[in-house]
């Protein structure tokens, strides 16, 4: 069977046929109609309305397809893993569901369960470990494939408020990252750590005093200034051309 499609046995090849009139991208051979994973919820509606007998996935031992819509992440731009049964992966299946990871981690936890649950493994052996096998929306954070279930979900609630700035500061250092050092350190975002300089001179006044005294702003070097507070002082994290996260050291 491809790892990229589902293959649904019927009880015979009308109630395939019937199946198969209404939904697009799919395979009849006889009684058996081949689906990729994305056509799944067409399948199972197409099933619904056509009357027919629950058809058998081909090397699962249950009648009913595997329903991972009902808990599968709907929100693309969620951060979220895609989690696998490892029981199903080593007897050659694919079988897991993307989850949200914004949920707090019990209701995590309750997702894998739940898609363990309907592993086509489930029958003859247990299924209880899994794995990440992938994920997105992460704003190019990786995440391992053991990542404890705990940080995923504080990660991803901290990420889904901050976004990429967050993001910024935890790559930098990720092993002392937290929301706190994250509030305490974050400045904001800026064109450059020389823009950075001109809006605190500027909130502090300095830049009017010199306009006052006839001191055009341009005459002060910030490159020369930047390049001074950002040795000790300051750091910066380039997400673009134009665009740095500015955080304080101290």
């Amino acid at each position: 069977m491809n790892l990229f499609s589902n293959t649904l046995i019927f009880h015979s090849e009308v109630e395939a046929q019937l199946v198969a009139e209404q939904v697009y991208n799919c395979r009849l051979e006889g009684n058996i109609l081949s689906c990729p994973i994305k056509e799944q919820r067409a399948v199972d509606l197409a099933i619904s309305l056509s009357d027919v007998a629950l058809p058998i996935v081909e090397g699962a031992s249950c009648l009913l397809p595997f329903p991972k819509h009902e808990r599968e992440c709907q929100d693309d731009d969620a951060p979220q893993v895609y989690v696998a049964c490892l029981s199903a992966y080593n007897n050659g299946k694919l079988h897991g569901m993307w989850i949200d990871c914004t949920q707090d981690a019990d209701e995590i936890q309750d997702d894998i369960e739940w898609m363990l649950s309907w592993s086509p493994c489930h029958n003859y052996e247990a299924c209880e470990e899994w794995a990440i096998h992938d994920f997105q929306n992460w704003y190019g954070i990786h995440i391992d494939e053991y990542e404890s279930i705990e940080e995923l979900a504080e990660l991803a609630q901290i990420l889904s408020e901050h976004g990429a700035a967050y993001a910024a500061y935890y790559e930098y250092d990720s092993s002392e990252a937290s929301v706190e050092g994250f509030q305490e350190h974050y400045w904001g975002e800026y064109e450059s750590e020389e823009d950075f300089v001109y809006d605190q001179l500027e909130q502090q006044g300095l830049i009017k005093n010199l306009e006052d005294m006839g001191i055009p702003s341009f005459y002060l070097n910030f490159e020369a200034i930047a390049r001074d507070w950002f040795i000790d002082s300051y750091y910066s994290v380039e997400e673009s051309y134009n665009k740095v996260y500015v955080f304080s050291r101290h």
